[in-house]
């Protein structure tokens, strides 16, 4: 995958990205367009489609991962993908952690941590009710990492 971090102007794109945004708007001279907001797990770009009704566009909306092919242009100052062709991906085809920001950290030590204070609470009832969420259940704690 190529992340949004690595794209520079004139870069050709052929990934899937998550759909933050997608609105329809009118240019100036009467002209259908498209405006939307694809993010990955390292920033966002805003990219637009100059023709919504063309064959190459598939439907799909606001959180949606879309398989997207384009090439990215400097716009005012600012990266832009111009939009050729984009399909609803299934699931199977992306992994999510790919397009949500994600820690740095170790997250195992990070939840080791967490456990350190779980096990410090002195409020018998609610230390019972964090060791069912952080120790007894394991699908709660796969979730949560």
């Amino acid at each position: 995958m190529r992340y949004i971090s690595d794209l520079k102007d004139g870069s050709s794109v052929k990934d899937i990205y998550l759909c933050k945004k997608r609105q329809s708007l009118v240019t100036r001279a009467g002209k259908a367009y498209e405006t939307l907001t694809f993010q990955d797990k390292t920033g966002t770009i805003d990219a637009k489609i100059w023709d919504p009704d063309s064959m190459g566009i598939g439907e799909f909306g606001e959180m949606d991962y879309v398989d997207v092919s384009g090439e990215v242009i400097t716009f005012q100052g600012h990266l832009q993908l111009n939009v050729r062709r984009a399909r609803l991906c299934h699931e199977g085809e992306y992994d999510p952690a790919d397009y949500l920001p994600v820690t740095e950290r170790n997250i195992e030590d990070m939840f080791k941590t967490i456990l350190k204070f779980v096990d410090s609470i002195e409020n018998p009832w609610l230390k019972q009710l964090l060791e069912k969420f952080f120790v007894d259940d394991t699908e709660f704690v796969k979730a949560f990492k």
